[in-house]
C-alpha cells in the first residue's frame, strides 16, 4: 500500500501541468518506451456523450467471445484502476506500481528537456504498456477529449467510431458544433472504417468530408437494425431487444436502462457485427452476456433506489431527463447536484427543476475544484422563474443523509458520481463491468 501511495503521488503530481492538447510530447515518451502502441488492435471511440457506454458494451461482448480485451477509459469514478481494465477487471495495484515506476525515469528525463508530460499522457502510456504485456487481441480505446489532438490519437486503430456531437469543453474544442466535429473527426484514419452514431446534419457534413478525404468507409447510424421493446413503467433494469433479420428471433437484454442506451447499443452492435465478420466469432451467442453488464453512473439505480447519473453537459442532462420521465412518469425528486468550478450550472439546474421537488447542492470533494453550493444558490436566486427549494451541504455523504429515503436523483458530474459510488461499492466492484 505504501508503494501504491508513493507511486500515485508521483503520477498525480503531473496534474500541475494541466491539459495540453497535442501528440508531440507523448510521442517522445513512447519512443523511450519502445512505442508500445505498435502492433495492437485498437477500436477508437470518440463523441461528446455515450462513448464510455459504447466502449463498455464492446469490451463485454468481445470478452464473451473469448478474446483478450483491454479497455482504456477516463475519467475514473472511484479508483484509477478503472482506467486500465483487462478482461473485466481493473489493473492490479502491483502492476500499476510497476509500470508507473518503470516510466517515471523517462518522464523525469523529458522534464529536464522542458518536455512536461501531463497526467493524462502518462495514463495513456501506462495503458499502452499494460495492454502490450497482456497480449490483448483488442483494445477498446476511449478518447479523452476531442480527438485530433487527444493523447489517445497516438494509435493506429482497426476501427473508429464517433457516438455524437454536441457542446462540451468549448474552451478547447470550439464554440460551434462544426468545430467540435472537426476535432472529433481527427481520429479518422486513412482507409480505416468509421462507424457513426446519430449525428446532427451540420457536424455530420464535417465528418463525412474528412472521411472522404481519407478514403474511410462510413457505416451510418441505422435505427432499424435493432428493435427494442417498450420500456415498462417503473422498470429500471434495462432493455429487451431483437436483431433485425434474426430468423430465430432471439430475445436479448441490455442491462443499461437509460433511453440513450438504445442508440449506444445500436452503434456498438454495428461495430461488433463488422468485427465478427473479420475475426470470425459468434456474435449472436456473445451478445447474451449483456444481461450481466454493469456500467456505473449511467441512469444507475443504487441499492437504496436512488438514481445516479454522471450527466454533466446539457445534452447529457436532457437525455437523463427523458429517461427519468419515461421510467417514472409524473414523479418529483429530491435532486442532489454538484459540478466542477469551470461549469456554468444554470442551464442544467433549470432543466432539472422540471422534476425537482427540492435541490441539495454539494461540493464534489476536497480534492476537486467544485462550484461551491452557496454560490449556486446565489446564482439561481437571481432567476425570477426559479422557485424550487434549495439547500447547501458540505459533502456528498451529507447530501445523501439529507435526502434520506426520498425519491432521489443525483447528477452534475462524473466526479460527483464517484463520490456517491464510494458510499455503496468497493473499488473492485466498480472496476468490473
Amino acid at each position: 500500500m505504501h508503494n501504491l501511495r508513493t507511486s500515485l503521488k508521483k503520477l498525480y503530481s503531473l496534474e500541475q501541468f494541466g491539459i495540453k492538447l497535442g501528440l508531440q510530447n507523448l510521442s517522445e515518451l513512447l519512443k523511450f518506451l519502445g512505442n508500445p502502441q505498435e502492433g495492437q488492435k485498437f477500436i477508437h471511440i470518440a463523441g461528446t456523450n455515450g462513448k464510455g457506454s459504447v466502449c463498455a458494451i464492446l469490451s463485454k461482448v468481445l470478452e464473451a467471445a473469448n478474446f483478450r480485451v483491454g479497455f482504456f477509459s477516463s475519467p475514473h469514478l472511484v479508483t484509477i484502476r478503472e482506467r486500465f481494465r483487462f478482461n473485466n477487471s481493473g489493473i492490479s495495484e502491483a502492476e500499476l506500481v510497476l509500470i508507473i515506476n518503470e516510466i517515471w525515469p523517462y518522464i523525469e528525463e523529458l522534464y529536464k528537456r522542458n518536455i512536461k508530460i501531463t497526467f493524462f499522457e502518462a495514463t495513456v502510456a501506462i495503458a499502452l504498456i499494460y495492454y502490450r504485456r497482456k497480449k490483448c487481441d483488442f483494445v477498446v480505446w476511449e478518447t479523452g477529449m476531442g480527438g485530433r489532438l487527444d493523447g489517445t490519437n497516438i494509435v493506429d486503430p482497426i476501427v473508429t467510431a464517433i457516438t455524437g456531437i454536441n457542446y462540451d469543453h468549448q474552451q478547447y474544442l470550439g464554440d460551434m458544433l462544426e468545430k467540435i466535429a472537426f476535432e472529433k473527426a481527427g481520429i479518422i484514419k486513412k482507409g480505416i472504417p468509421l462507424f457513426l452514431g446519430n449525428i446532427l446534419k451540420n457536424p455530420l457534413s464535417v465528418i463525412i468530408k474528412r472521411s472522404e478525404e481519407l478514403e474511410s468507409a462510413i457505416y451510418f447510424f441505422d435505427p432499424e437494425v435493432l428493435r427494442f421493446e417498450e420500456l415498462k413503467k417503473d422498470s429500471c433494469s434495462g432493455w429487451n431487444f431483437f436483431i433485425k433479420g434474426d430468423i430465430e428471433k432471439r430475445n436479448y437484454f441490455l442491462a443499461m436502462p437509460g433511453l440513450y442506451q438504445k442508440h449506444n447499443m445500436i452503434l456498438a452492435y454495428s461495430i461488433l457485427k463488422y468485427l465478427s465478420r473479420i475475426y470470425n466469432f459468434n456474435l449472436m451467442e456473445s451478445l447474451l452476456v449483456l444481461k450481466y453488464i454493469k456500467w456505473h453512473a449511467r441512469c444507475h439505480i443504487l441499492p437504496d433506489g436512488k438514481i445516479l447519473d454522471g450527466a454533466h453537459n446539457q445534452e447529457g442532462i436532457e437525455a437523463l431527463l427523458s429517461s427519468v420521465r419515461k421510467i417514472f412518469p409524473n414523479q418529483k425528486f429530491t435532486v442532489i447536484f454538484g459540478c466542477m468550478q469551470e461549469r456554468n450550472p444554470q442551464q442544467a439546474i433549470l432543466a432539472l427543476s422540471a422534476i425537482a421537488e427540492k435541490f441539495i447542492f454539494t461540493p464534489i470533494s476536497p480534492e476537486r475544484k467544485s462550484y461551491q453550493p452557496i454560490n449556486i444558490i446565489k446564482l439561481m436566486n437571481n432567476i425570477k422563474s426559479f422557485s424550487t427549494e434549495c439547500a447547501a451541504v458540505k459533502s456528498a455523504k451529507e447530501a445523501l443523509d439529507m435526502a434520506g429515503n426520498s425519491k432521489t436523483l443525483i447528477a452534475g458530474s462524473l466526479y460527483l458520481a464517484g463520490e456517491i459510488l464510494r458510499e455503496y461499492y468497493s473499488e473492485d466492484d466498480i472496476t468490473k463491468i
